[in-house]
């Protein structure tokens, strides 16, 4: 019975498609037209600022010093996220290995070579999980190399 009212609802639209008028039907296409090419030129104009920028620098190179036990510490300069004209900053998810001092500050190792990572997420349609390209994320990174005697990095 669902299928006999299916037809039957399939058939009545044509022949009414076909009862109208061709300036109806090209006033309906045009009518189409204008709506998609309005939906678009809103989304661009309220997206126009969008942005996920990292403050400040992005990459630090610092020198190895062997047996130290002073890190080298980093004060977060912060990130600036707008997805659709809005903040979405407050949206922030921080990953990474480095330690916290009693300030905030982030502390590098400086007794072994390696690279250590800052990895900021922001949940927003544009960047989030669901976001078209899939997830964007912002990484500052901090390269420890040792320094040969002559001042070289090795």
């Amino acid at each position: 019975m669902a299928r006999d009212l299916e037809k039957s609802a399939k058939r009545y639209a044509k022949k009414g498609l076909k009862r109208l008028h061709a300036a109806t039907k090209l006033a309906m296409v045009l009518a189409l037209l204008v709506g998609i090419a309005a939906g678009a030129f809103l989304c661009l104009y309220v997206s126009k600022n969008d942005r996920f920028l990292l403050k400040g620098q992005t990459s630090f190179s610092i020198d190895m010093v062997e047996g130290s036990t002073t890190p080298y510490f980093y004060t977060e300069e912060g990130v600036e996220a707008y997805c659709f004209g809005q903040d979405v900053s407050g949206k922030l998810t921080v990953e990474t290995d480095l330690e916290r001092d009693a300030e905030g500050r982030y502390m590098i190792p400086t007794d072994k070579e390696g690279v250590y990572t800052i990895t900021y997420t922001v949940d927003a349609l544009k960047f989030g999980e669901r976001a078209p390209n899939g997830q964007i994320k912002r990484i500052r990174v901090f390269t420890v190399t040792a320094v040969e005697e002559d001042g070289r990095n090795g």
